[in-house]
């Protein structure tokens, strides 16, 4: 019997350092957040997501009346792009563990500042799931056009003029979606950071003893 409390004692405790540890993680990011919505901010008005460089890339997309085997500018867009989508699924992640390791026993019944909690958490789960398709879709992006090429290299000039306009147009649609994916990227971390500021006291004890009985999204 001494051996299972002491188990569970031990359990608990290495439960709670973690916890811990999870809880100040969380409060370092969110004191890091303003700046990090700023720097998107300043991205999307960036020239070089501006859809005023739509003809930047086609020229990179069709080199010298050749198709570029890869289009350098939007080489360059995924080289900044990525390192933010990155960070927000591993941002994100760390939220939602804080957020659901705060989370009260099931037994002892659910109320208002425990909604707030889950509504919180699948909010960023959903933020995450749309960032993770983001990115996955830049891999897509490279097949694609790699079958393109493989068309171009086959047919030759019997399509050359068909091929090339082809290639062009579907690096230019892909510039569009992710110059707009920086925007997604800056409205979520705005809209998971106002989340959870505007309701921090619910999340943080959701069993308040206050009788304030709504909250704001």
């Amino acid at each position: 019997m001494e051996n299972g409390e002491t188990s569970h004692e031990e359990s608990k405790k290495f439960v709670l350092n973690h916890k811990t540890g999870v809880c100040e993680q969380a409060d370092i990011l969110l004191a890091k957040l303003p700046k990090r919505i700023s720097a998107l901010e300043s991205l999307t008005k960036s020239e070089q997501f501006s859809w005023e460089s739509i003809e930047r890339v086609r020229k990179c997309a069709v080199v010298n009346g050749s198709v570029a085997t890869t289009n350098s500018y939007l080489q360059d867009c995924f080289s900044i792009l990525k390192p933010f989508m990155r960070e927000f699924i591993d941002n994100s992640l760390l939220l939602r563990t804080w957020i659901t390791l705060l989370i009260p026993k099931t037994e002892d019944g659910d109320n208002l500042g425990v909604e707030v909690q889950y509504v919180t958490v699948n909010a960023c789960e959903d933020y995450s799931v749309d960032v993770k398709r983001l990115y996955h879709s830049i891999n897509h992006y490279y097949m694609r056009r790699a079958k393109l090429l493989s068309k171009y290299e086959k047919y030759g000039n019997k399509a050359l003029e068909c091929l090339q306009t082809s290639i062009a147009e579907y690096d230019e649609a892909t510039f569009i979606e992710f110059s707009l994916s920086i925007t997604h990227l800056y409205y979520y971390y705005l809209s998971m950071y106002d989340k959870i500021m505007k309701n921090i006291d619910k999340i943080k004890k959701p069993r308040n003893d206050s009788h304030e009985l709504y909250f704001t999204w």
